[in-house]
């Protein structure tokens, strides 16, 4: 699988990241020509050092700006393919929103964004990702600066307000430094995109980019980094595991404690015995999820005995599978179906069994045996 994974060194911006896809190998002609529908524009890519360090620099040469009310009907009346389109019009409508959320006003400006640049960076980055057949998208935590700027509504929040709100649900690690390091545009970007993961293995490197902001900052370099990669064929996903052990605690209190953590958006809940320190029997309780992580996290130091967890990111090998429904003289049967090469295998929906047995009054090891005979059938044939 070809994946596309954002690091941000320093900061994450609209034209960083634009000028980290270019340092990929996207062409700046292909760039043009999807950038086209806005006259008069001229992309200028420049190299650049911070600290040292070779990177791209994206700047626009705008003859006649255009205003945020025409974003919209722009995108829709161009030749961009469909799929840059919709991408576009979403990472805007969410910027609006959170604009007006904040000003509450209908009638906005997006202060000290330049409008038509935020709308070029937003689709050449679109289209970048296009060009260079990306079929997943990943991003380390993005970074926030500390203490105030100066703005022209006066001394603001470094991380600014718009920003916070478009990274809601977003990792964010946040630094000593005194300036804007994660724009709203950049933020907006790869919050619609990418999903987070700080820990992503890749098989294979194919490309590394650097895209370098306008911000000079002292002691860091400025810098996004972009690697296009490889990712196994076999894995399909990524998930944290969140472990703690217990031996202080009524086994009773389990059982909602699991039901919780479930409901909270875990895939897997489970139970080891293990054996602890001064040889105390305990337990190794582990959830396996990909979101809601802080809120499982809050259950399990609110419900159980424990004083602290565990966390760590897995990646998964899974089989391709789909829930279908089956029709049976008992009613309708879910089975999970499951793809490995040229074989087929499948498993019966406990619960629908327990469903039957219990309003039929047979016996549940039967009726699997019986079902699994019709499953079978249907499945493979």
């Amino acid at each position: 699988m070809r994946v596309l994974y954002f690091d941000p060194i320093l900061g994450v911006s609209g034209d960083m990241i634009l000028a980290a896809l270019i340092d990929c190998g996207v062409p700046k002609d292909y760039l043009r020509r999807k950038l086209n529908f806005i006259p008069n524009v001229k992309l200028k890519v420049s190299p650049v050092k911070r600290h040292g360090v070779s990177a791209k620099n994206v700047t626009f040469d705008i003859k006649r700006a255009v205003k945020v009310d025409r974003f919209i009907p722009l995108i829709y009346k161009s030749r961009l393919p469909s799929g840059i389109k919709s991408g576009a019009i979403k990472i805007i409508n969410r910027i609006l929103a959170v604009e007006k959320k904040i000003h509450r006003t209908r009638k906005l400006h997006l202060h000290e964004l330049a409008d038509t640049d935020t709308l070029l960076d937003i689709v050449g980055a679109l289209a970048a990702i296009d060009y260079l057949k990306i079929e997943k998208i990943y991003s380390k935590p993005v970074k926030a600066g500390k203490g105030f700027i100066r703005t022209a509504e006066g001394n603001m929040p470094a991380f600014n307000f718009a920003t916070a709100e478009l990274l809601e649900g977003f990792p964010v690690e946040f630094l000593p430094i005194a300036a804007e390091l994660t724009t709203p545009t950049g933020a907006a970007i790869i919050s619609t995109i990418a999903e987070p993961h700080d820990s992503l293995l890749l098989a294979r490197i194919n490309a590394v980019g650097l895209g370098a902001g306008t911000m000079h900052v002292k002691d860091y370099p400025n810098l996004l980094r972009i690697f296009i990669g490889e990712i196994d064929d076999g894995l399909r996903d990524v998930c944290t595991v969140i472990e703690t052990n217990i031996d202080d605690m009524n086994p009773q209190d389990y059982d909602i404690v699991v039901e919780k953590l479930y409901k909270a958006g875990a895939l897997e809940v489970f139970l080891t015995p293990t054996i602890m320190k001064h040889s105390r029997p305990g337990t190794l309780l582990t959830v396996l999820c990909k979101e809601n992580k802080d809120r499982i996290v809050a259950i399990l130091l609110d419900e159980t005995t424990t004083l602290g967890v565990r966390l760590r990111h897995a990646q998964r090998y899974i089989l391709p599978r789909e829930i279908v429904a089956i029709k049976s003289p008992y009613g309708i049967v879910r089975a999970k179906k499951a793809l490995y090469g040229n074989k087929v295998k499948f498993s019966l929906e406990y619960r629908d069994l327990k469903k039957i047995a219990q309003k039929k009054n047979i016996s549940i090891r039967e009726l699997r045996n019986e079902l699994m005979r019709l499953v079978e059938k249907k499945i493979l044939k």
